[in-house]
């Protein structure tokens, strides 16, 4: 029933999907507050649950316009209720804004497979992925997504892979030269210095731990159709499902690599898993399987951020 309701993509789940997330984004946000009321403080917020929102809508446009799904609502809902499972991600603005900003580079990334303004696709990417490390520095290897977008899709012209370098290069000038008007240094190059912190204390809570068991197990169960569908697809379609995978790899290497673990940083690999999980969804003969898996998951996430956090 789950399943079949989401099969389909109508202004109505996008409605039910973004109240969702909007009464999960208000229990992060705002249950145990420690400070005071502020017009500036929710103003703040209000544009932080705005972006969420936003990206769950770039994530839909992109399973959609490269037809990575059908015509449904998965891929949004499987966002939903992956980010309510992990409040800590709802919390952190930094990630949220890197997520945003490397969403729309793998939007340009994969848009590279029309063959229509290649170097325009490939600065404007690479110019997102720069700006996205402003907030989060470890974003910074998404940049290995336009050099893979480029040996795809646009090696006739070795040009195209200094292109990422001049972006990067144009997007340090500008802050920087905001950085002098402001407070009159240079940006610091300190600022992309991170000392990895290998440790997992904060995975051994309970309120990080069981929603990470329960998005490994989906993870796990989407791989094997994401890859099965890699090897059977066409070779335009496989290149673009294996941006997705890099996409998911380089996710996972940055909470590996992540110097203040808190379970937020999990938003990168999510973005991943809701677009992969979609091929597993529209699988045919399997109604009773994806029925239990998307009834585990809302009932989950009805159940323990409230139990947890």
């Amino acid at each position: 029933m789950l399943a079949s309701f989401f099969k389909k993509s109508k202004p109505i789940n996008f409605l039910i999907v973004s109240v969702f997330m909007t009464v999960y984004f208000a229990v992060a946000n705002f249950y145990k507050l420690e400070q005071a009321f502020s017009w500036q403080f929710m103003a703040k917020k209000a544009g932080y649950l705005l972006l969420y929102i936003l990206i769950m809508f770039i994530l839909n446009f992109i399973v959609k316009r490269n037809e990575i799904s059908k015509k449904n609502s998965f891929a949004i809902l499987l966002f939903a209720l992956f980010t309510s499972l992990l409040l800590p991600i709802l919390k952190a603005s930094e990630i949220l804004i890197a997520g945003f900003f490397v969403l729309l580079a793998l939007r340009k990334i994969i848009s590279l497979s029309s063959g229509l303004e290649i170097k325009k696709k490939i600065f404007d990417a690479s110019l997102w992925i720069a700006v996205a490390s402003l907030f989060y520095p470890l974003s910074i290897f998404f940049l290995i997504l336009p050099f893979v977008g480029i040996f795809y899709y646009a090696t006739q012209d070795f040009k195209n892979f200094l292109i990422p370098f001049v972006a990067v290069i144009c997007t340090y000038l500008l802050v920087t030269t905001g950085y002098l008007l402001v407070f009159n240094v240079i940006f610091p190059l300190s600022h992309f210095l991170i000392i990895p912190d290998l440790s997992i204390g904060i995975y051994k809570e309970a309120y990080v731990l069981i929603p990470l068991i329960i998005s490994t197990l989906f993870t796990l169960i989407s791989l094997f159709f994401f890859l099965r569908e890699m090897q059977n697809t066409i070779r335009k379609r496989r290149a673009m499902l294996f941006l997705i995978l890099l996409f998911f790899i380089i996710g996972l290497l940055i909470v590996v690599l992540s110097p203040h673990k808190t379970g937020a940083e999990l938003l990168f690999p999510i973005l991943a898993i809701s677009m992969m999980g979609v091929i597993f969804l529209e699988q045919k003969g399997l109604k009773l399987i994806k029925e239990i898996v998307l009834a585990t998951l809302i009932l989950a996430v009805l159940i323990i951020p409230f139990m947890l956090w």
